[in-house]
């Protein structure tokens, strides 16, 4: 799939730089075209209007050792059309000169090709006797040249830049296709992690069904344990499907948050006197120094991140071992500190924490219940609210959470 994908990028990419490089040499040439024919134009006309302010003195004015540009000719043409003067003399050959007889009733500046070469050319009516029409060419063989010139140089660069465009196709589909690598890596490991975890409930779902169908005998009460492994399962399936719908829609189309003055110390109070039981269970110490904290922020949302945290810091403490919680606000941010003395996380598996279905070896392994969705809804949930989340760990020693929210002058 991805040489596919890859292919059509190099190819569409090679396209768009070869297609980009052609038209930026296209526009150079027909703008050397257009500026070279508007000078030639132009000094047409500064000699046209030259000669009618000059018209009395006009065997002075067409001398030729006066004129220097020597690609520009002068015909002057008597009352019966004939040739009556060419300056400078022998500048254009006699065929030439009487192809321009036919084009003396032509007005404005026009361009025609005579013998193989181009001109450009303007009729003048003249009120002299001898001198009736005076056509004044410019031989555009210079011009040509250049342009003919251009157009090699052009065209050597379009050559080039077929190779110059598949270079730099082959470059940027490279870098297009890092992303897509890693989250079709990130997909397949997702639904890998996601058939796994459905499979083991599942599983055992079936077997204690299986156990109850072949002792239809036997009573509730006998069944009690086995009864009670199958709803324990069932609430494993109901809590995993429920992170994965809200994952789900947060991929495809971003949730709205509430946005509501929220008191963040009374919802952290109450999430921790809520946990306050599993710990006294555990013998684990949990303490709770928060102040006065007032956030913009969706409440239901905010208390989901910190159940997670809080229940993720009592799976992996120990028995007799301590959380301990702090918030206040800094400057403009509101800070949340949570500190337990668990199990920790290895250097290895930091980096990955925040990924779905994401366990570490060690530390994440199945018999601690789990979806492994948590902390990837808890970042989902913090970037929502345009704060931000980290994590510092070491394995043996315990993990340091830290939460930071963006704080605005409220009204309650």
């Amino acid at each position: 799939m991805f040489k596919r994908t890859k292919l059509r990028l190099v190819i569409l990419n090679s396209l768009v730089f070869f297609v980009l490089q052609n038209a930026f040499g296209a526009m150079i040439y027909f703008y050397m075209h257009y500026s070279l024919y508007h000078q030639v134009d132009t000094t047409i006309s500064e000699k046209k209007r030259h000669l009618l302010g000059e018209h009395e003195r006009l065997s002075k004015e067409l001398n030729p050792e006066r004129e220097e540009n020597h690609r520009l000719a002068y015909l002057l043409w008597d009352e019966k059309n004939q040739l009556y003067q060419m300056i400078p003399q022998k500048s254009l050959s006699k065929k030439v000169a009487d192809g321009f007889s036919f084009l003396l009733n032509k007005e404005g500046i026009q361009t025609i090709t005579v013998d193989g070469n181009s001109y450009k050319y303007l009729n003048m009516s003249m009120a002299q006797d001898s001198v009736k029409r005076i056509q004044i060419i410019y031989n555009l063989k210079r011009e040509n040249d250049m342009l003919s010139h251009l157009l090699m140089v052009i065209g050597f660069g379009s050559l080039i830049s077929v190779f110059i465009a598949l270079l730099g196709g082959i470059y940027l589909a490279n870098k297009a296709l890092i992303p897509i690598r890693k989250s079709w890596d990130k997909q397949q490991q997702f639904v890998a992690d996601a058939s796994h975890e459905l499979r083991t409930p599942l599983s055992v779902m079936k077997l204690n069904l299986e156990h109850l169908f072949r002792h239809p005998d036997r009573s509730i009460e006998q069944e009690s344990e086995t009864i009670h492994q199958t709803i324990k399962e069932l609430n494993y399936l109901s809590k995993m499907s429920t992170d994965l719908l809200t994952l789900a829609r947060s991929d495809a189309v971003p949730l709205q948050v509430m946005q509501e003055p929220i008191l963040l110390d009374e919802i952290l109070n109450q999430v921790v006197r809520d946990f306050n039981g599993l710990a006294l269970q555990k013998h684990i110490q949990l303490t709770a120094d928060i102040q006065p904290i007032r956030i913009i922020g969706d409440k239901e949302r905010i208390k989901q991140l910190f159940v997670i945290l809080l229940d993720n810091a009592l799976k992996y403490t120990k028995d007799h071992g301590k959380i301990s919680i702090s918030g206040e606000v800094k400057g403009s941010r509101a800070i949340i500190d949570m500190v337990d003395t668990g199990i920790g996380i290895s250097k290895q598996d930091l980096p990955n924490i925040f990924d779905r279905y994401y366990r570490g070896d060690k530390s994440r392994t199945r018999h601690i219940e789990g979806s492994g969705l948590g902390l990837s809804i808890a970042q989902w949930i913090v970037q929502s609210h345009s704060g931000k989340i980290r994590v510092i760990s070491k394995e043996g020693e315990g993990t340091q959470v830290m939460v930071q929210f963006p704080v605005k002058k409220v009204d309650f």
